[in-house]
């Protein structure tokens, strides 16, 4: 029995420049077929979930956001050849470890890692829970109002607006905003 069939596959993190873990992927599935490398490099994994934003226009929008920034997992064996097509690879800074020694995910753990995105995508009603009340302090966080703070003076939980107190030029202004656009002051 030969080494490379004893050994098991494991997940281990590559570090990638942050914004390129999509290139990086790609690049590496497209390698991954043209070396024939499918026995060796088996899966590749970026962790996102699903976020509620506004657009420019003030507009709710969904969007896929990374969980960890400037890393992909791999479920690979790694071996020489898979070490140098990775080293290799543009915008891949290296494999996760100590000094020049690869380390290996925990068993499970990036099963773990999916189930748990799976459930929270399944659990999130709205991230935009109306938890604000009359008198709560809030500081803008999004908006041609951000880093200004205010009062609630008005919630409507139907069109999940809030209405702020904020005080500009000298006079107390209400302005009406989406709950995205607001961060409850602790």
């Amino acid at each position: 029995m030969s080494t490379q069939q004893a050994l098991e596959p494991k997940w281990y993190i590559i570090q990638t420049y942050v914004g390129f873990e999509e290139a990086v992927r790609k690049s590496l599935e497209l390698k991954i077929k043209n070396l024939g490398l499918q026995d060796k490099i088996l899966e590749i994994y970026i962790p996102t979930k699903k976020v509620t934003k506004l657009n420019s226009k003030g507009e709710r929008q969904e969007k896929e956001q990374r969980i960890d920034p400037g890393y992909i997992y791999a479920k690979l064996l790694l071996d020489r050849e898979v070490g140098y097509v990775i080293q290799n690879t543009s915008y891949i800074s290296r494999i996760a470890g100590t000094g020049d020694v690869a380390i290996a995910l925990d068993e499970g753990y990036v099963e773990k890692l999916k189930a748990s995105l799976i459930e929270d995508e399944n659990n999130v009603g709205d991230d935009t829970a109306m938890d604000y009340q009359l008198g709560d302090f809030v500081k803008v966080v999004d908006g041609p109002f951000r880093d200004m703070q205010g009062k609630v003076s008005g919630v409507d939980t139907k069109a999940l607006k809030v209405e702020v107190l904020l005080t500009m030029f000298d006079r107390d202004t209400v302005v009406s905003l989406d709950v995205l656009q607001i961060k409850k002051m602790i």
